[in-house]
């Protein structure tokens, strides 16, 4: 796994992604906007069998419908392109994840990201999602990651800045690990526009591979996060209104004189 994971790193560093949007970010979303990355997220899909056909966006139960609803969400996001698919995945059970992430892995799909950042509200009142990072609560997570961190598909967590004031508890740990990357959504609310400082800070103290998304709008921010240490730089609100946000922007990355 560690020689996979080098070579992931290696073949994303540098690049840019579609970052995740529940309910919007399907197999279909991630081929139409994802001309320019080198990775579109797919999802967040909830692993909840028992939720299966009362909630949106859950996964099928059984292995068998998993994998086969897997294998075509792959199939419409990358659309004959040479993307990375990766599975943004928010679970209220380590079992039920697990399970998600290895049918996806089964299913072609390239790496799994374990969200610890969201909001939605069933799974906040379990501690789960962005709770997760709360001094109660880190225990599970990370008993959580050292379990995602076994699988054979690599596997991304994704944070969100500003929900705990100092992640340094948390990224002691989590650098440890036998992780793909770590990606935080850095929008800072009060400026409308994503904290550089942040990823400066993170790259500073921590050798860990690091995915940033939130209000990226421009390519002269996707040069400054790259040059903070940002080793991946995604975007998602603006691509829904423009399908070719992302292209636009590596086209301008390629050629600083368009």
């Amino acid at each position: 796994m560690r020689e996979r994971i080098k070579e992931l790193r290696k073949n994303l560093h540098g690049k840019l992604f579609l970052s995740s949007m529940m309910g919007i970010t399907d197999g279909s979303f991630c081929s139409e906007r994802g001309k320019g990355c080198a990775m579109v997220q797919i999802g967040a899909y909830l692993a909840e069998p028992s939720a299966y056909g009362r909630r949106e966006y859950v996964l099928p139960p059984t292995e068998e419908e998993c994998v086969s609803f897997s294998a075509e969400e792959c199939e419409r996001a990358r659309d004959e392109s040479t993307l990375y698919v990766c599975l943004n995945l928010a679970t209220p059970k380590l079992e039920w994840g697990l399970e998600a992430a290895e049918w996806f892995y089964k299913a072609g799909g390239d790496i799994v990201e374990l969200n610890a950042h969201g909001g939605y509200e069933p799974y906040l009142r379990l501690g789960k999602l962005r709770a997760m990072v709360l001094p109660e609560n880190r225990s599970e997570l990370f008993e959580w990651l050292e379990a995602f961190s076994k699988l054979k598909v690599p596997v991304i967590v994704k944070f969100r800045e500003g929900v705990i004031p100092d992640y340094s508890p948390v990224l002691d740990k989590v650098a440890d690990m036998d992780l793909l990357g770590v990606h935080f959504n850095i929008r800072d609310e009060r400026s409308g526009s994503p904290d550089i400082e942040f990823v400066r800070e993170v790259k500073r103290r921590y050798p860990l591979f690091l995915l940033v998304s939130g209000y990226v709008r421009d390519a002269e921010t996707v040069g400054r996060l790259f040059e903070a240490g940002a080793d991946m730089v995604g975007f998602a609100e603006p691509t829904i209104k423009d399908a070719e946000f992302i292209s636009k922007i590596a086209q301008e990355l390629d050629d600083p004189s368009k």
